[in-house]
């Protein structure tokens, strides 16, 4: 059933309400209200993408307080076990343990034997389908979208808005009570009595994320003659399982909305500033590439992986031949040295001449999250093979790289799987059930073609069919980051696709092919697939930033970000060669394209809430089209240096500026330029280069033939031709295609 509401509010309290049922078919179809002056208007159309709704009311007179519009529609049936889902927000309901937990956040454990899954207290619908709401503004999601999945009756139902209108954000409420469910899009958006917060409480217990701070939303006053508009799309349909159910969500996602191509900072431009920020603020007199800059906190010195440890010296060791290389090399010899335990195992955080575990306690120092590791080893690999074809030493990093190998072998016949967090000494599992370590598949596939060891394969498909089976299927790709508990993430998603396209490459076998697509699938949900309108006089409006193809952290975190923490997405590449579908191109595009106009540049500084720029060569993580930490912080950035500037470097060294792929004719820029193909003659391909932008591009370019191998590897930085392109000019240029 689909209704038209209308609220009245005392600022986020409402006191007044007025529901009609729409029983519209075909056209248009109004009434007046009775207890608002106003008449309500609803027009819905068939399209090819599900039910058009345009909803609106008009204003008489001069409302007697602020209000606000609302579109609601009532499932027939509610089991309360549907997996309910709003892009990078909610998974499966958020449907876990919630326990209100301080930041930073820890736990792990079992409960009546069975892997006890804990969110901190953020948005969710109760486990045990008790009443229950979830309340968000179109800022908090990836895209201004929600529904759920009936896996019993095999049929999907979608709900899409705008994400404002009249200059204010778009509301969505999924309200679970007595045994029903309503799904409500709201222009303005008023979040009623309470709302998420992140922060110093104002009652003074400390720094928590918590469901229940007072809101601060409020209606709008309607004066004579002004107008209210919703435009919604409903699409309800069958689907075999919930990756048909996501398929339908990405084939109608942005009917309503989607983003603008831009050119602002060349791959090259951000690149190099962040280079010489490594080289000169980085770098530590110990020898190693610190992942932070600006506090003397421990995890701002070294991390394992994660946001960058070990993993900064990649894109350093491919394109740098003077001090970063040395640097980079520096690094490794000192995580070899210093950061291994006996046993294999990295230690998870460093700092002047201490390590430190992952449980944010003294007595918790050999506690790893596990995808730190997991993320080390895949990149540690990557950097002996580039280093063992160069014929480059570092003194036993084989050896060193093999022994992680062999202790996450020994962790996974021991115990089962790798969990997400684990002791280290003991080598048991302290944390199961879920996909923190996603990459570790990845890493061990590699691992075998390095070393040769089929045991290391062995484990690698053992534990992709794990997380095959207990998380994608499920729908729930969750515990990645160190600090949200057991919550859904984007990073495990991302990591599993690596892991997926990784096993495909080293196997061949169509399974693991499959199984990336599905990947995929699951973790471009967390994109933002439009531009959202920031406030104009906030930083990032003054930018004109784009946040199409940046990534939402995770279910805690409510902020989207430069990039994917922390790859470059070449997995897309490789799944587009694999494949030749070009979504998986246009999302990798999307994705590289949005993370340099996030540096901060000597003419073109970012500024922050602490009142100062950020330094040249920081990127900031938080992208705030949400105001989890206050309206205040809609559009603005915090002060710091973050793992984006990482992804950064990766993309340079593992995105073509340009890609072209010779025998489907496809030409795709993801560098902040335009090309166009002029000719091929054999080997040889002419292409027109332009470069709006106020810098200097040192694009590089990838022309290839589908005929070649389909293992692209890791080391083809060498292979793309690096073209050079002035500022405001454009250049004709000979490259040789790849074959």
């Amino acid at each position: 059933m689909y209704q038209i509401s209308v609220k009245q509010y005392d600022k986020s309290i409402p006191v007044k309400e007025e529901c009609r049922e729409l029983k519209v078919h075909q056209g248009e179809w109004e009434t007046p209200l009775v207890h608002f002056p106003c008449l309500a208007k609803c027009r819905r159309e068939e399209t090819k993408e599900g039910e058009f709704f345009t909803v609106s009311i008009k204003a008489k007179r001069d409302f007697g307080g602020p209000v606000s519009l609302a579109f609601r529609y009532l499932p027939d049936q509610w089991a309360g076990t549907e997996y309910v889902f709003m892009p990078g927000a909610v998974y499966d309901g958020n449907r876990m343990e919630s326990i209100r937990l301080p930041y930073p956040p820890y736990h792990a454990g079992c409960k009546d034997g069975t892997w006890q899954e804990v969110i901190t207290d953020i948005p969710r619908l109760d486990k045990q389908g008790k009443d229950s709401v979830i309340q968000f503004l179109s800022g908090d999601m990836s895209t201004p979208a929600m529904g759920y999945y009936d896996r019993e009756g095999q049929t999907g139902t979608l709900i899409l808005s705008i994400h404002e209108d009249a200059g204010r954000y778009t509301g969505f409420t999924i309200t679970q009570q007595e045994g029903r469910a309503s799904f409500l899009v709201s222009a303005p958006g008023v979040r009623e009595g309470k709302k998420y917060f992140f922060g110093e409480l104002p009652s003074g217990e400390g720094f928590f994320p918590v469901s229940d701070c007072p809101s601060d939303d409020e209606g709008i006053w309607l004066k004579a003659g002004e107008e209210l508009e919703l435009k919604i799309l409903c699409r309800k349909f069958s689907a075999k399982d919930l990756d048909a159910f996501f398929a339908v969500f990405h084939e109608i996602r942005e009917t309503l909305e989607g983003g603008e191509d831009f050119y602002s900072v060349p791959f090259s431009e951000a690149y190099d500033a962040i280079k010489e920020k490594f080289i000169t603020l980085n770098f530590t007199e110990e020898g190693y590439y610190r992942v932070g800059t600006e506090n003397t906190a421990v995890p701002s010195f070294w991390q394992a992986g994660w946001v960058g440890g070990g993993m900064s010296t990649f894109p350093f060791l491919m394109e740098d031949e003077g001090a970063a290389r040395q640097q980079a090399l520096s690094t490794l010899s000192f995580i070899v040295n210093r950061l291994q335990k006996e046993n294999g195992w990295y230690v998870p955080m460093y700092a002047e001449g201490k390590c430190y575990g992952d449980a944010f306690s003294e007595e918790g120092n050999s506690v790893l999250l596990v995808r730190k590791d997991g993320d080390l080893l895949y990149f540690m690999l990557k950097q002996l093979i580039y280093l063992r074809e160069r014929e480059i030493q570092v003194g036993g990093l084989k050896e060193s790289v093999k022994a992680q190998a062999d202790a996450f072998v020994r962790f996974v016949k021991k115990n089962r799987e790798v969990g997400q967090f684990l002791d280290m000494d003991r080598e048991i599992l302290l944390q199961g059930k879920t996909a923190s370590g996603a990459i570790v598949p990845a890493a061990l596939a590699l691992a075998y073609e390095v070393y040769g060891d089929e045991e290391y394969l062995r484990t690698a498909q053992a534990l992709g069919e794990g997380y095959l089976e207990n998380c994608l299927r499920r729908g729930v790709l969750n515990g990645g980051p160190g600090e949200i508990c057991q919550a859904p993430d984007s990073e495990s998603a991302f990591a599993l696709l690596e892991s997926y396209v990784q096993l495909y490459e080293t196997t061949g076998k169509e399974r693991w092919l499959l199984a990336a697509k599905k990947a995929f699938r699951l973790a471009v949900t967390w994109v933002m697939s439009y531009d959202f309108q920031f406030p104009k006089e906030s930083t990032a409006g003054k930018l004109s930033a784009h946040t199409r193809g940046t990534v939402f952290a995770n279910a805690q975190n409510k902020h989207s970000a430069p990039g994917i923490c922390t790859l470059s997405g070449n997995s897309m590449l490789k799944l587009y060669r694999f494949t030749g579908e070009e979504n998986y191109l246009e999302w990798m595009r999307r994705i590289s394209h949005a993370i340099p106009q996030f540096v901060s540049l000597n003419d073109r500084p970012v500024d922050t809430l602490s009142g100062k720029p950020l330094l040249t060569g920081y990127i900031n993580e938080r992208i705030q089209t949400s105001d989890w930490e206050g309206k205040h912080t809609v559009g603005e950035f915090l002060y710091g240096s973050n793992w984006p500037e990482v992804s950064m470097l990766l993309t340079y060294v593992e995105i073509p500026g340009i890609y072209v792929d010779l025998d489907k004719d496809v030409l795709i820029c993801n560098d902040h330029v335009t090309a166009k193909l002029l000719s091929v003659k054999g080997k040889e391909v002419t292409i027109k280069v332009r470069n709006s932008t106020l810098y200097d591009a040192r694009v590089t370019v990838l022309a290839e033939r589908g005929g070649n191998a389909k293992k692209l590897g890791h080391l083809y930085y060498a292979r793309m031709e690096k073209i050079l392109v002035p500022a405001g000019g454009e250049c004709v240029t000979v490259i040789t295609a790849v074959e």
